[in-house]
């Protein structure tokens, strides 16, 4: 989905798949009478990739229509940024996809780019006068603490206990160093919490997952005594089935956790995949309370996934 100054751009299509590209009145912006050059800022929450062909004609629109200012203001907000997971190739034989989105992005020219939680600082490496919305994962840590608390609170009220749970009391998991070394700056600011990743244990001779071992911020292999009884929210990036959170929640809850929650900034609608949804099927089946995310990229529908922001 695409939108112009918060104007979601219709795309209609004719019997040979090609795009028509409807609803751009003239009073679309009303230019104040100081500015030099109308602005524009185009949010972009991809569903596919034929909506790359849509943004490249609604910047030439609004770049060439005499309308509209030839130098105006365009910048993008694109909170997902696809083939952010192709961000390195390792023969001849992949293609570099990340790059040559890059590449077209760039080719664009807007004034900035916005993008929400990266993949990795390859990403941001390519893109040009980019900007990453870095403050947006705090306030998605506030809602998702929040929710807990009153959750906790709520199963607390019914069984008659009269203890106050705090933020302070979620210990947070991540499915790996990498991504416990990237997100623990936004969970160790004000309020201490506990933190722990997970490690795949491998044989290093066929390659084949063993398991899981849970260690904490020391690098230390923990014990079922650090995690008995304690509420986990889990912490990732992406999630497109789900199978490292699934698998973490499975080491979690073996070792004794009472609740576990979960929160991916960008989750693909592919979750919902009744088969191959690993995640989703802890969640039917109660090991993950609830799944916290944004609408970067899901616009599905379940009782215990929750949009914790809206673009």
């Amino acid at each position: 989905m695409i939108k112009v100054n918060g104007l979601k751009i219709n795309v209609e299509y004719f019997p040979d798949g090609t795009q028509r590209i409807m609803n751009f009145p003239d009073d679309l912006v009303v230019p104040n009478p100081e500015w030099e050059t109308p602005s524009f800022e185009i949010m972009w929450l991809y569903e596919n990739d034929s909506e790359m062909f849509t943004l490249h004609c609604i910047v030439e629109h609004l770049r060439k229509t005499q309308i509209y200012s030839h130098n105006t203001i365009i910048n993008l907000v694109m909170p997902y940024v696809p083939n952010a997971r192709m961000d390195r190739v390792h023969s001849n034989n992949e293609v570099f996809t990340l790059k040559y989105f890059a590449n077209f992005i760039n080719g664009l020219n807007f004034n900035k780019v916005g993008v929400f939680d990266p993949h990795s600082n390859v990403t941001t490496a390519l893109i040009d006068r980019v900007t990453v919305i870095d403050t947006l994962l705090y306030d998605c840590k506030r809602i998702c603490f929040g929710s807990i608390a009153d959750d906790i609170d709520k199963e607390s009220f019914n069984k008659n206990e009269k203890n106050t749970f705090k933020w302070g009391d979620i210990a947070i998991y991540f499915p790996d160093e990498s991504a416990y070394k990237r997100y623990k700056k936004y969970f160790s600011n004000g309020i201490t919490h506990n933190m722990f990743y997970g490690k795949k244990v491998r044989d290093w001779k066929t390659g084949q997952i063993l398991g899981l071992e849970v260690y904490n911020e020391n690098d230390e292999k923990i014990s079922e005594k650090e995690i008995k009884g304690r509420v986990f929210l889990m912490v990732d990036d992406i999630v497109s089935y789900g199978g490292s959170m699934a698998y973490g929640a499975d080491k979690l809850k073996e070792l004794g956790a009472a609740h576990i929650y979960a929160y991916a900034s960008h989750v693909e609608n592919s979750v919902l995949d009744q088969e191959k949804g690993t995640l989703l099927k802890r969640i039917d089946c109660g090991t993950v309370d609830k799944l916290f995310t944004t609408n970067s990229i899901f616009n599905g529908k379940h009782n215990n996934i929750e949009i914790v922001y809206e673009f």
